[in-house]
């Protein structure tokens, strides 16, 4: 049994935001390009200039994001990777780009005990770690502790689930 999923995955393809984000886009550029050809005293104006093109180029930037968005992609997966990985190797977890990879070999696993929203693990070493899954909705814990209760049986790991299962 393996458990594999992209948490940021793809959203669903929004035209309104592609066309929104292309007009924004297109006005950005024009009124640029308008206030930078406006003949008018330049000492006084330097200051006004920068300051629309700075606000013009935020509109670009926010116009980009909308139309990444509306294509269907999430613009996290950008600057990062958000998963849960658990076959019978390895249990891998990493609940947002801005959390630290989770992971831990079944090899090193000596038992381990679910308390409400993460895994205590007693390694064969006998040190402990924990794995956390407080960041994740319900369906989700539901489905990594059925994924890890079927791959502990197959390895012969106890896992103590307690009231909570």
């Amino acid at each position: 049994m393996e458990l594999k999923i992209d948490l940021l995955g793809k959203k669903e393809k929004s035209k309104f935001r592609i066309i929104y984000g292309i007009s924004v886009t297109i006005i950005a550029i024009l009124y640029i390009v308008f206030v930078l050809n406006t003949q008018k005293e330049v000492m006084s104006l330097i200051l006004y200039r920068i300051l629309v093109c700075a606000f013009a180029l935020s509109l670009i930037i926010g116009s980009v994001f909308n139309i990444t968005e509306g294509l269907g992609y999430k613009f996290d997966s950008f600057f990062g990777k958000a998963y849960i990985l658990i076959n019978s190797e390895i249990i891998s977890l990493k609940s947002s780009i801005w959390n630290k990879e989770q992971f831990i070999y079944w090899s090193e696993i000596k038992s381990m005990d679910y308390k409400i929203d993460k895994f205590n693990i007693t390694k064969t070493d006998g040190t402990n770690t924990i794995i956390s899954i407080s960041n994740l909705d319900y369906t989700l814990m539901r489905e990594i502790k059925e994924t890890v209760d079927c791959i502990a049986k197959e390895k012969n790991i106890q896992v103590n689930f307690g009231k909570w299962n």
